[in-house]
């Protein structure tokens, strides 16, 4: 199946189940699906007329709401390229990336754009842990804005406007249509010298979705709740009800009542947000609500101490899976929490492939998997016909995928892959920082992992005054990193090395982090 095949079978759910909500905020906003089939439709006729051609990049920063799902459902229809990024990088970083994809279009909230381009604004929001790079130094045209215009953003369509009557009908979708053409760009990870970006074409998206329904067996009628487009779709195409927190942060307790509030069936979350759910609960002395039917948890790894507590809070009728996915394949295998719990001690069992996946073992451990759903390639490279996870792994006489460790040094922290290699060298030039090392602690407590900095300081530093030097260096200015890799804590010890090489022990920095740092 290819997206466009996605996109007809919506068009049709729309135009059957008209006056059936589709799309819920917790703001209070609905939309039908006739509405949403009309907005689309009219959204990607007026992309088309105003200048988007099959192919066209088009930078996409807008958050999860109504008008989100409908934008990029329309630039997708119009057969342009989606470039999502999220605010929070470095402008560096950010620089990097867009001048790999130059992106033609921009779509983004007025208060993002207006914010983003006031350098003395971008610096007072860093400083209070917020970045955001400037989206008008990108060089694409603003082609649709979201929201009241604020002042310095450039005229542009908004939302409105955009899904109004076209002046031009049957402009939506691409004479065309190729299944390996590019249709969604993310990035995710490279330095600022090289930047990397997964590329997904219509083929890899179509069959996402088609293994995600079959997986998640939404029926008409159901309530999906959650902002991730990997639900959304599929419950959309099945009929169901998408409910979209539209609340700041997670919150345990607004979780729990919206459930009971909207009878959520289906959710997707990560083992860090429903580590406070079953807090939550238990405080309350009460187990999740009956209604709900399936909980996916994925985007970090689901430790079995965590579903042991999952378990006390889930009734009988709550079916727990956990998906292990990527970027690049999503998804890859799913397991019941049941048969994690049952599974092998060594090692952590993520379950058989999903259907249509092959797996293997390479000779040095790590695992490599392939399907139609695979990405296409990364940006600027050839095509992909294997990935390699960066995962050590094994397969048990059942088939099933069995991890052993991660090959890369990397860290999971909530929905973010973080590499340490490249913000250590930036965090080492900080005056008065010699070395430096940043690991990730797991925490059950969180049912996530932390981010610790280790500091090997110069001879004489204060090291109070250094750690608020370094705290407000990576916030903003030449050292700033990304957000998503900003450490929970920070450790001043002399690095262990170890080897001819003297690199940082890892394993023996992890022992020396954990007598220091309650996780």
């Amino acid at each position: 199946m290819s997206l466009e095949a996605v996109l007809a079978d919506l068009a049709c759910g729309c135009a059957i189940r008209a006056d059936t909500t589709a799309l819920i905020e917790t703001s209070g906003r609905r939309l039908s699906y006739a509405q949403l089939g009309q907005c689309v439709e009219r959204a990607a006729a007026n992309l088309r007329i105003g200048g988007l051609q099959p192919g066209e990049r088009v930078l996409f920063v807008v958050r999860p709401s109504i008008e989100a799902i409908v934008l990029i459902l329309a630039v997708l229809r119009a057969g342009g390229v989606l470039v999502a990024v999220e605010p929070g990088m470095s402008e560096s970083v950010f620089a990097a990336r867009m001048a790999l994809v130059k992106p033609r279009w921009c779509i983004a909230e007025s208060m993002v754009l207006a914010l983003a381009a006031r350098r003395s604004l971008r610096a007072l929001l860093a400083r209070r842990g917020v970045v955001l790079p400037n989206l008008l130094a990108v060089g694409a045209r603003l082609l649709v804005r979201v929201g009241p215009r604020w002042p310095g953003v450039p005229p542009a369509m908004d939302y409105a406007r955009v899904c109004s009557d076209p002046q031009t009908i049957g402009v939506g979708a691409a004479d065309t249509p190729s299944a390996d053409r590019p249709a969604f760009v993310v990035f995710t990870s490279g330095t600022t010298d090289a930047p990397k970006a997964v590329v997904h074409s219509s083929a890899s998206l179509g069959a996402s979705v088609r293994l995600l329904s079959e997986h998640l067996r939404f029926e008409v009628g159901d309530v999906a709740y959650s902002a991730h487009l990997h639900m959304i779709v599929p419950a959309l195409l099945a009929g169901a009800h998408v409910v979209i927190p539209r609340h700041k942060r997670f919150s345990a307790t607004r979780f729990l009542a919206d459930v009971e509030q909207y009878g959520v069936t289906h959710t997707f979350g990560t083992p860090s947000d429903f580590m406070n759910v079953v807090r939550c609960a238990r405080a309350e002395r009460r187990q999740l609500p009956a209604v709900l039917r399936l909980v996916l948890l994925g985007a970090a790894p689901v430790e079995r101490a965590f579903l042991r507590r999952m378990r006390e809070a889930v009734p009988p009728s709550t079916a727990v899976w956990c998906v292990y996915a990527m970027t690049e394949m999503l998804p890859v295998a799913v397991v019941r929490m049941e048969d994690k719990l049952a599974g092998p001690t060594l090692g952590d069992l993520i379950g058989r492939p999903v259907p249509g996946v092959e797996a293997r073992i390479a000779s040095d451990g790590e695992l490599l998997v392939r399907g139609p759903h695979l990405f296409y390639g990364y940006y600027g490279h050839a095509q992909i016909e294997e990935h390699a996870t960066g995962d050590l792994a094994t397969l048990d006489d059942a088939g099933r995928i069995v991890l052993l460790g991660r090959k890369k040094d990397m860290i999971i922290r909530g929905q973010h892959n973080v590499y340490p290699g490249l913000y250590e060298p930036n965090i080492a030039s900080i005056d008065g920082v010699r070395k430096c090392s940043l690991i990730g602690v797991y925490s059950e407590r969180e049912a996530d992992e932390h981010i610790v900095l280790v500091v090997e300081p110069d001879s004489g530093e204060d090291e109070a005054k250094l750690e608020r030097r370094i705290r407000a260096a990576i916030c903003h200015g030449p050292h700033a990193i990304d957000q998503s890799a900003r450490p929970d804590a920070i450790v001043f010890a002399r690095l262990p090395l170890a080897g001819r090489s003297n690199k940082v022990d890892k394993r023996a920095l992890l022992e020396l982090v954990r007598e220091r740092v309650a996780c």
